[in-house]
């Protein structure tokens, strides 16, 4: 069965900033590196460089959308005070993507904060929500005439699991009563960007669509033993992690959008109500070089599940790092598989984005992890197209996907 997207469908991919962009010395991933001695992001993949031919690249590869980030800690890299060369820069990305038909998708926040803002108390503090909404206007008035999808925040709950609970990501606390504190202060910051945002549009006799992107995991019982116990564990974790800031912001009208991050499924165990992760070796699902357990049709769940809110959907962010190349296409057609299903069943999803187009620094996993369309050499920072990208091309080019 042929399933046909409308002409307006956009296909589309994603990076971010920090990255890619290499040479962002003022954020607080640069300097916790350093501190914990873990791989150094250093030029990453040199985007900031070469952002002319990636984009560029990602037009040969009948590309219709990017979600791009912009980096805080370059527009702002001392309280109070902006960089013209940063804004220009970005800009000129903003129109470039435009001119080669591309829309830009422009995220805010990105993880990555500036070492000033961090050294303040940054998200654990209330007070400093004013920086973060400074930043903000500033870009948003800048770059309004050219940008019509916002995402203020990625994946906010990762960001405080990583950087607050677990601690494997800056600030490295481990505190739940501090993460709710961040949670409050993330969520505040959001309703009030989204107000900012939509009342300078408004001014400018503008439109633009607000949201930002949720990473979206499927928790399922470890089979084996205790699975009622489990099964608790499993919900709790997705009530949480998946579903309870949509239902707030929805509630508080602060979306315009539904932006959905998707990779992956998590076993999970009992271990006091939230669980833990489960290891076990016998699950069935194929583990890629992460160890994520692919799973597609939890996509196809989530797709169907969020009908409720009764918005459009953007994937903004699908993909895999494999160590056998031939994986990446299984896993592109699968998961689109899944996106067609649910598009064909009446789900308003008006776009989707393999993550990423160019391979990048993955965090605390350093450049291990290839996630990219178009590989890097990071010796030289050569681009070459990916085998599996030329298929992803075709199916952006002729609108459809077999299911």
């Amino acid at each position: 069965m042929q399933v046909n997207f409308p002409s307006e469908f956009l296909w589309g991919a994603a990076i971010s900033s920090y990255q890619t962009e290499g040479g962002n010395s003022n954020t607080d991933w640069c300097l916790w590196e350093k501190e914990k001695k873990i791989t150094l992001c250093d030029r990453a993949s040199n985007h900031y460089k070469f952002f002319r031919e990636d984009f560029k690249l990602a037009k040969e590869l009948n590309l219709k959308s990017l979600r791009i980030s912009l980096e805080w800690a370059r527009i702002f890299p001392q309280k109070g005070e902006f960089s013209s060369e940063a804004l220009k820069h970005y800009k000129e990305s903003i129109v470039i993507l435009n001119s080669l038909g591309i829309k830009p998708f422009v995220t805010l926040h990105h993880f990555t904060n500036p070492i000033w803002f961090s050294d303040l108390g940054g998200w654990t503090l209330s007070e400093n929500i004013d920086y973060f909404l400074e930043y903000l206007k500033k870009v948003v008035n800048e770059f309004k005439s050219d940008v019509e999808y916002w995402l203020i925040i990625n994946e906010p709950m990762v960001y405080l699991f990583n950087g607050y609970v677990s601690g494997i990501w800056p600030p490295g606390m481990q505190s739940v009563n501090i993460a709710k504190k961040v949670l409050d202060n993330l969520t505040n910051a959001y309703c009030q960007g989204y107000k900012e945002i939509k009342n300078i549009y408004k001014e400018a006799g503008l439109e633009c669509n607000v949201s930002f992107a949720k990473h979206i995991r499927k928790f399922s019982p470890c089979p084996r033993l205790n699975f009622g116990q489990n099964y608790i564990s499993a919900s709790f974790r997705d009530k949480i992690f998946n579903i309870d800031l949509l239902d707030y912001l929805s509630g508080k009208s602060c979306l315009d959008f539904i932006a959905v991050n998707y990779y992956c499924k998590e076993y999970v165990k009992f271990n006091g109500i939230i669980g833990s992760e489960c290891l076990h070796q016998n699950h069935k699902e194929h583990k890629n070089y992460l160890n994520w357990y692919i799973y597609p049709h939890g996509f196809y769940e989530f797709l169907k599940r969020f009908e409720k809110y009764k918005l459009p959907i953007f994937i903004t962010e699908n993909g895999t790092a494999e160590r056998d190349d031939s994986l990446y296409e299984k896993y592109l057609l699968s998961h689109l598989k899944s996106v067609a299903r649910a598009f064909s069943e009446g789900i308003d999803i008006k776009g989707y984005s393999w993550w990423s187009l160019i391979d990048n620094f993955e965090w605390d996993k350093g450049f291990g992890p290839r996630f990219g369309l178009i590989e890097i050499d990071y010796g030289n920072f050569k681009r070459k197209i990916k085998p599996f990208a030329h298929t992803y091309a075709k199916i952006c080019r002729d609108n459809r996907v077999t299911i």
